[in-house]
């Protein structure tokens, strides 16, 4: 049997489906997506349900679904500072006190200044999101 689990508004912006994508509800939870499944499509802060059915929850946004689990762990803030991108050890000093270093080797070069930023647990490993941007990290501090 179908359940509604909620029915409400993305908390931002939707881009569609990617890898790992993660959702913030306009009630505080957090979704991942758990499979790949890429489809583009924006809307800012489009209507949202998410179904629990035969085991598996499901995010339906603009007609499209993908299955989707609960995140509890979630860390939101600011980098304090500018933030260059992912350079392979870097480490990175949040608003929060808290330090976080890139535990897996990537590079890509994204500059901002004082970008919000989301660290979540996927599948065991800490992710470090910024601007559409993503790394593993391991906290520090």
């Amino acid at each position: 049997m179908e359940k509604i689990i909620y029915k409400g508004k993305l908390a931002n912006a939707f881009y569609g489906f990617n890898e790992d994508a993660i959702f913030k509800m306009s009630n505080g939870t957090y979704w991942i997506q758990k499979r790949y499944k890429y489809w583009y499509h924006y809307a800012y802060r489009p209507e949202v349900e998410i179904l629990y059915n035969n085991g598996a929850y499901m995010l339906n946004v603009a007609g499209r679904s993908i299955e989707v689990s609960q995140v509890h762990d979630v860390v939101e803030s600011t980098i304090d500072g500018d933030f260059n991108g992912w350079e392979g050890e870097s480490s990175y000093k949040l608003i929060n006190g808290q330090v976080w270093k890139q535990c897996q080797y990537k590079y890509e070069y994204h500059y901002a200044y004082r970008p919000d930023v989301l660290i979540y647990n996927a599948n065991g490993s800490y992710v470090m999101a910024v601007e559409g941007t993503r790394a593993y990290v391991r906290r520090e501090r």
